[in-house]
């Protein structure tokens, strides 16, 4: 597979040419007069910074950024919040430059980290909700920014939803996301992650062993996320004040956490040469407007984030901003720390000027948004525009708050100022524009049918989808304001499917739809639900309502081809993918359901334009190039797909199946050796994968082991009893090892009874006249002869 490289900006080329747009970050000042426009702080010259550095006797700075999630700005010491202890993220802020105006982009953990990590608003980088959208190839994240000048590069992350297969492991090295998925049986991108202390035990082990050379480390730490459940001492000391005490706690032990990362720096004396960054990704409701925790609304207990900045340049120590920033800033600010430039444009500026000179007279808008309302209900989506003095909302009834009068957003002031708002909606307009000009398109995330199906069952989209317009067929949108309870059944009915309720989850779902009817993202979940209770025509039907209402969903023409395949109706799959495909002909989904359908005929000639075209849409999705891969095996293309096989296993060296088709190939070049390696580590990784189990059998048998053969085809017949392979291949096992004739003739009876193919009825009874021949038995022997070679010639 091609390999991506990043150049510097000097260079002459660069990974893919984003658009030269004449870049205006819309700067504002917003007074009583109205708007303002003012030129962006010039950018201090690199070799400025550069010379800082060099001044302590450092070339190459390291970077270690930390990303708080959930994390309100409100909520820490240092912010002014005085009901929890937060020692070490405060002696940060005293030894650095703390904002206090930071807005995230979105308030969800995916889309804000890709903010984050590509200094674009989601308008471009096209991720904007959880679950059903990768960051796509053609972004440049900052870990290629430091890979391509040199600098080791590693991430350690504490949830699945950024987990490596959406896109934000490009560039890292090292990508620490181990999850073990196999012990959920459902999966819920929010709930399947591991705490702040193991997550900073395997980032200071990676951080030890590269003390000597430049590195940047993420380090993510998810800890306040809901459920709030801090380990002791926090939970006694803040539990007494219920949910909002306990989300205390959380932090209290995050701070904990960043003490042992601080005090690490400070021993090696790394703290000297290298650049800290805390920011968070997104805040928390806690109950405010009515929300439990975030990615609905924009106000800012879930848009305002902490941002603290310790870089050991010039009199920093102690600097506050009050200048309105964005996570959007991130990417360059942290390059411009070390006196670089990005190898990209970017929508996000440095903030380095404002921290080497704090100026009053700079105010940049930040611009966030929510979408769930809108892609996942069918509602209007919400996008904001933010200073320190005003919020405007974009909604079907938009909303204005004053931020220094009224800081918890419960005094709309759109009718008292009319023209500040008209001034701010078309700024906002106008930003929004600007910045989703030459987006590229948005991929589905690289993940396995499996996890992508188990994903599905929880409502999750699991695929690119496009935003509804403001004005929908039947009419505007509804305004999420108005539609919350809704959204509250919905996501208490996501809550109990994803822990297995899903006959209380459905009666929700069907409340919820009675006040709604086509709610995109209850009918899927709905329709999962009713699956799982055996409700096959029910979910079909919800399927069918939301066809309906919109023909070209095509997650509900997936799903229901996901139903029909499961039923055998192949043709009706293939028919439903197609109509997926004229909506939506980048659809890996539904091109590999064609193939995979072609495939399960067989017809690999069939399958192979489909699997092939989804692979070119999605080079790096390991369940593409695995099916591309054995299409082409069973077509006897072995040159194209051994080196298919070979790339998957060094990007994903513990994807399922690809060391036992790696077997396959192997064994049909007659490399032998080689294909005893490969069936052994696919049984190593999945013991309870037979196929490759019984391969490795008939290979240690044809090698001469027969004792391993015997070990394995024992296993076979453990994990499958009703293989009928696995019993004759043991019993074949056995007439060598001179095993008792009755327990012989009980296994050979046994597969003979589940034999369901002449070839299959042909060698059973062939085992079983050795096994009468040996019992002195030559009428039954000469009969089971008969019946062999009967069987055989009709195989013929």
């Amino acid at each position: 597979m091609r390999k991506k490289r990043v150049r510097s900006n000097s260079a002459p080329g660069t990974k893919r040419r984003r658009p030269r747009w004449p870049w205006i970050l819309l700067p504002v000042l917003l007074a009583a007069a109205g708007f303002l426009f003012l030129e962006i702080i010039p950018r201090p010259p690199a070799s400025r910074v550069a010379g800082l550095w060099r001044k302590r006797g450092v070339e190459k700075p390291n970077v270690i950024l930390v990303t708080l999630d959930t994390t309100r700005a409100d909520r820490l010491a240092c912010y002014g919040y005085p009901r929890v202890k937060t020692p070490n993220l405060d002696a940060a802020a005293r030894r650095g430059v703390l904002f206090e105006q930071a807005a995230t982009a979105a308030p969800l953990t995916l889309p804000a980290h890709a903010t984050i990590m590509t200094g674009m608003y989601p308008t471009y980088h096209g991720v904007r909700v959880n679950g059903n959208t990768a960051l796509s190839d053609g972004q440049t994240t900052l870990a290629e920014a430091f890979a391509g000048r040199g600098y080791d590069t590693g991430a350690f992350i504490a949830a699945f939803v950024l987990d490596g297969r959406w896109g934000l492991k490009q560039g890292f090295a090292y990508y620490d996301d181990q999850f073990d998925l196999k012990k959920y049986a459902r999966i819920d991108l929010a709930s399947v992650q591991r705490p702040g202390n193991e997550v900073m035990d395997t980032a200071l082990t990676w951080l030890e062993a590269r003390k000597e050379k430049p590195f940047f480390a993420w380090i993510h730490l998810y800890d306040p996320h809901h459920p709030y459940e801090p380990p002791e001492p926090y939970g006694a000391e803040y539990g007494g004040r219920g949910q909002a005490g306990l989300y205390d706690g959380e932090i209290a032990f995050m701070d904990e956490q960043i003490g042992r990362l601080t005090g690490w720096l400070e021993k090696t004396g790394l703290d000297r040469s290298s650049v800290l960054v805390f920011v968070g990704d997104h805040g928390e409701a806690l109950g405010s407007h009515g929300e439990g925790t975030h990615g609905y609304y924009v106000y800012d207990y879930a848009v305002r984030v902490p941002l603290i900045v310790v870089a050991p340049l010039g009199n920093l120590a102690g600097t506050r901003i009050s200048s309105q920033v964005s996570t959007a800033d991130i990417f360059p600010t942290i390059l411009g720390l070390l006196g670089l430039e990005p190898p990209v444009p970017v929508q996000g500026r440095t903030l380095v000027p404002l921290m080497l000179k704090p100026s009053a007279d700079d105010d940049v808008p930040a611009y966030s948004e929510s979408m769930t309302p809108n892609l996942q209900f069918g509602w209007g989506a919400l996008h904001t525009l933010r200073t320190p003095l005003f919020k405007y909302i974009e909604a079907p009834r938009a909303e204005l708050y004053d931020l220094s009068r009224d800081p918890d957003e419960h005094d709309n002031i759109l009718a008292s100022a009319p023209d500040t708002a008209r001034r701010m909606k078309a700024a906002l307009a106008r930003l929004m524009a600007e910045t989703s000009l030459g987006a590229p398109t948005p991929e589905a995330a690289n993940i396995d049918r499996e996890t992508m199906e188990r994903l599905t069952a929880l409502g999750y989209i699991g695929a690119p989808v496009s935003a509804r317009n403001a004005s929908g067929a039947s009419g505007p949108l509804a305004d999420p304001k108005d539609k919350f309870e809704v959204f509250q059944k919905v996501s208490r009915a996501g809550e109990m499917a994803a822990s297995g309720r899903y006959a209380e989850a459905a009666p929700l779902l069907e409340s919820a739809l009675f006040d709604d009817p086509a709610i995109p993202q209850a009918l899927l979940l709905l329709s999962n639900c009713y699956i799982e209770m055996g409700r096959t025509d029910e979910a079909k039907a919800r399927l069918d309502i939301l066809l309906k209402e919109d023909p070209e969903n095509v997650q509900a023409l997936i799903g229901l081809a996901n139903i029909l395949l499961e039923e055998g109706r192949d043709e009706d799959v293939i028919a439903l993918c197609k109509r997926a495909l004229s909506v939506d002909e980048r659809n890996t989904q539904a091109l590999q359901l064609i193939a995979e359908t072609y495939m399960g005929f067989p017809d690999m000639a069939q399958a192979l334009p489909f699997i092939e075209k989804a692979v070119e849409l999605q080079p790096k999705m390991d369940r593409s190039r695995l099916d591309l891969a054995v299409c082409l095996l069973g077509l006897r293309q072995y040159d194209r797909a051994e080196p298919l096989l070979r790339d998957i296993l060094r990007d994903s060296p513990k994807f399922r199946l690809a060391h036992f088709n790696l077997g396959l190939l192997s064994e049909e070049l007659g490399r032998l050796d080689e294909a005893r390696a490969a069936y052994a580590r696919e049984v190593e990784l999945y013991p309870g994968e037979f196929k490759a189990r019984f391969n490795l059998g008939k290979i240690l048998f044809k090698l001469g082991d027969r004792a391993g053969s015997l070990a394995e085809m024992r296993e076979v017949v453990k994990i499958a009893p009703k293989l009928a392979e696995g019993h004759l291949f043991l019993a074949r096992g056995l007439l060598y090892e001179d095993a008792p004739l009755d327990e012989l003739k009980a296994v050979v009876d046994r597969g003979l009874a589940l034999a369901g193919t002449d070839e299959l009825k042909a060698m059973g009874y062939f085992l079983l006249a050795d096994v009468y021949n040996r019992r002195g038995e030559p009428d039954k022997m000469k009969e089971a002869l008969r019946l062999a070679n009967a069987h055989r010639a009709k195989k013929e």
